[in-house]
């Protein structure tokens, strides 16, 4: 009897042993483990974009690993020079011993052509979590500096009838000019400035301001011209193809000072009435 206790204990020892291994996370018997990290020492893409858009050639791609909590960091990096249409192909090495299985993982990819940039549109795991060491990942164009200023321009202009308006005519040696101007709590917009010659002829010009500087001018049939927060000009083009040139856009800057003063002096006369 006692031989037989000995024999169904040893028996129970060997079955806890086997639940105590299933447990602990082996795989069933015939199966394989899936590995907490994905093997290898490099990780291969694809980069293509939401909207097909054509790339200057030497554009700059950047690829950058990056644990998603902690995505200023790069674990591993490379900047491609690329061009035409994608998708773009990529490689990027890294190091294993710097890559946790309870972390999670994502290729960080930028593109920089001129002045447009494209950002990922969605995370792309990798490593760690059931990823690979594959990926693709899609990218979204962003407007451009002089795209958002254009944009800006026509909210501005399609919200001045909401605005206080303020107005005026003057004559000089040969034309007579009529103007008016919208302004929101107390400061100057928008100015429309009419101009009739005496001689013949009639110029419309359009200016859009931001923080008391100019921001857009806008002459009807001639150059536009627009600036960003900095100064610098963003938007130089003229009716019927070219741009203008450094004097033409000095001089419509200082016109543009010109009208704002004048129609912030009759905004802030109506504020004393």
């Amino acid at each position: 009897m006692r031989n037989l206790w000995i024999a169904a204990i040893a028996a129970l020892a060997f079955l806890g042993g086997c639940s105590s291994a299933d447990n602990n996370g082996s795989a069933p018997s015939g199966q394989a483990a899936a590995p907490a990290i994905a093997p290898g020492t490099t990780i291969t893409g694809t980069v293509t974009f939401h909207d097909q858009i054509p790339i200057s050639a030497g554009a700059k791609l950047e690829v950058r690993l990056v644990d998603i909590v902690q995505p200023e960091i790069a674990i591993a990096e490379k900047t491609f020079d690329v061009g035409g249409a994608p998708p773009f192909n990529f490689s990027l090495d890294f190091d294993p011993s710097k890559i946790a299985a309870t972390r999670t993982y994502v290729i960080n990819a930028q593109l920089t052509d001129g002045p447009r940039h494209f950002v990922p549109a969605l995370n792309s795991p990798v490593l760690t979590r059931g990823s690979t060491t594959t990926t693709q990942v899609v990218l979204n164009a962003e407007a451009t500096p002089a795209e958002t200023l254009k944009e800006d321009f026509s909210k501005l202009q399609a919200h001045i009838g909401g605005m206080k308006k303020v107005d005026g005519t003057y004559t000089t040696d040969n034309a007579s000019v009529g103007w008016d101007a919208f302004a929101e709590s107390g400061v100057v917009r928008f100015v429309r400035i009419n101009t009739d010659m005496d001689a013949g002829g009639r110029s419309a010009v359009k200016y859009a301001f931001k923080d008391g500087k100019p921001m857009v001018v806008k002459q009807t049939g001639g150059a536009t011209v627009g600036w960003g927060d900095n100064g610098d000009v963003l938007w130089n083009e003229k009716a019927g193809g070219g741009q203008a040139s450094d004097a033409d856009i000095a001089s419509l800057r200082d016109a543009a000072m010109k009208a704002l003063q004048m129609a912030q002096d009759k905004v802030d006369a109506t504020k004393k009435k």
